[in-house]
């Protein structure tokens, strides 16, 4: 006859490392289902642990050779089970076996994709490497990542960024109800400075949830997309904000805690007793701003969004922004600096900042960077010794004039500069150019300076009376829109 009997799981406190001084903080975020609770006196963690149902075939021997890390381990094992008699087994038991007994391997961590001056362990990192346990992970100041951990989790990891995989493993344990077993996956990111984004797996069996450590903070998820970042070094305060999901924030040196559901986020101090949650800034409206910004000045406004001190702007090659190229943080009256994006099409996200520091939702807008064209103003046609030569002032887009350059120009008789074009090259590096022996009739005019800027295009007139009693012309150059 089989004998059964109901073993209880006893949570057991994960212990502190030794050396770490009382007044250091952890503030902790961990999933929890159910209703919403209010700030209250932290509960006592359970120690993470997967179920075992002993079958006929096992035996002390063989289950501390093929499930735990050494034979040694099973009297922990005995312990946490509080076994009455730790010399015995029976088919059909469940156990309950603490993580850090239990066998694991490394899970298949890989990388996604790079953009700029990323390295992994101080190497160019390279998409499809490999990801191991302990790998280092840095971000220039334009530059980003993508990674995804064994359980088919994903995390962008932004400019200026470092960050860690402390863990990626894979724990496997036989289904009762299967011959074979089943891998529960336990990963753990540590963020040193900077910001990342992850979307947590809904499907993955999980050893315990997905988590994000910062210096001062640890962020526990399940299914949940958020993000996380460790900006405030001096203040050691930590924020994430939640897109999707539940997260719970403790401050456990304040015994004070509260959830985050989606679409709030939170500010820990590790000095301030409340742990106040805040509703995010919704998207900003981007349909009055312009998609096009102009160089060399590059400036980007920003839109109105109320309780928004503040906007971050991301700019990225990709609709799904995992090639960022550029993070900026913007005052709420000041414009965006693009200046140094090359010329093309770009994605770019904003969203606001409100008054402690949280970032609310994303609102996208496709953005085209090109070469402004620059306006002629105080234009004078004049005649020099039977030449027609043009002299000006330059206004950039920006209104601020032209610095001192070379020009060249493209002259003929239609609009659209294809007909009889001839080139004119200056050389003496002043905002004047010998167009050449004129005769009377229409003109189109564009300049270009020596840095491959461009004006606008221009239309002019000569008079029949040109180089014989009419020998100079003021402001005649009309803009063609």
């Amino acid at each position: 006859t089989t004998n059964f009997m109901q073993i209880h799981h006893q949570k057991r406190a994960v212990g502190q490392s030794n050396g770490v001084q009382a007044a250091t903080v952890l503030i902790a975020f961990c999933i929890f289902s159910g209703a919403q609770v209010q700030a209250q006196t932290l509960p006592t963690p359970a120690e993470p642990s997967l179920p075992y149902v002993v079958r006929p075939s096992d035996n002390l021997s063989k289950f501390g050779r093929e499930i735990l890390t050494t034979p040694r381990a099973w009297n922990e094992v005995a312990k946490f089970n509080q076994l009455k008699d730790p010399n015995v087994i029976f088919p059909g038991q469940t156990l309950n076996i603490p993580l850090r007994s239990l066998k694991s391997k490394p899970a298949s961590g890989k990388v996604i994709s790079t953009e700029g001056d990323v390295t992994l362990q101080g190497v160019a990192m390279q998409p499809g490497a490999a990801l191991a346990d302990g790998a280092k992970i840095k971000t220039g100041a334009n530059s980003s990542a993508v990674i995804e951990l064994g359980d088919g989790s994903r995390v962008k990891i932004l400019p200026g960024s470092l960050a860690e995989i402390v863990t990626n493993r894979d724990y496997a344990m036989r289904d009762a109800s299967k011959s074979g077993s089943t891998n529960w996956f336990s990963g753990l990111m540590r963020l040193s400075e900077g910001a990342l984004e992850a979307l947590a797996s809904k499907t993955a069996k999980r050893a315990k949830e997905f988590q994000v450590e910062t210096p001062t903070s640890l962020v526990g998820v399940r299914g949940t997309e958020f993000r996380v970042a460790f900006d405030d070094p001096l203040g050691k305060a930590a924020r994430t904000e939640v897109i999707e999901g539940l997260v719970r924030a403790d401050n456990p040196a304040q015994a004070s805690g509260a959830n985050l559901p989606k679409g709030t986020g939170a500010v820990v101090n590790p000095l301030e007793k409340e742990v106040k949650v805040v509703v995010l800034l919704p998207a900003p409206d981007l349909a009055g701003i312009t998609s096009e910004i102009l160089k060399p000045q590059g400036n980007w406004p920003m839109p109105t969004l109320t309780g928004a001190s503040a906007y971050s702007v991301q700019v990225a090659s990709d609709e799904q922004f995992d090639k960022i190229v550029r993070s900026l943080k913007v005052a709420g009256n000041a414009s965006a600096d693009l200046s140094s994006l090359p010329n093309g099409n770009w994605f770019a996200r904003v969203r606001g900042i409100d008054a402690v520091g949280l970032e609310g939702f994303n609102s996208v807008k496709l953005i085209i960077v090109k070469d402004g064209e620059w306006r002629v103003v105080h234009a004078r046609p004049s005649v020099l010794e039977g030449k027609t030569v043009l002299s000006w002032m330059g206004q950039q887009a920006g209104g601020q004039p032209m610095a001192e350059s070379s020009y060249s120009a493209i002259l003929a008789s239609d609009a659209a500069l294809t007909q009889s074009v001839v080139t004119v090259r200056g050389v003496d590096g002043k905002p004047s150019l010998v167009l050449g022996d004129l005769k009377p009739g229409v003109y189109h005019l564009r300049l270009q300076n020596a840095a491959g800027l461009r004006s606008e295009t221009y239309r002019f007139e000569l008079s029949g009376n040109w180089a014989q009693t009419e020998f100079d012309k003021t402001s005649a150059l009309q803009a063609i829109k």
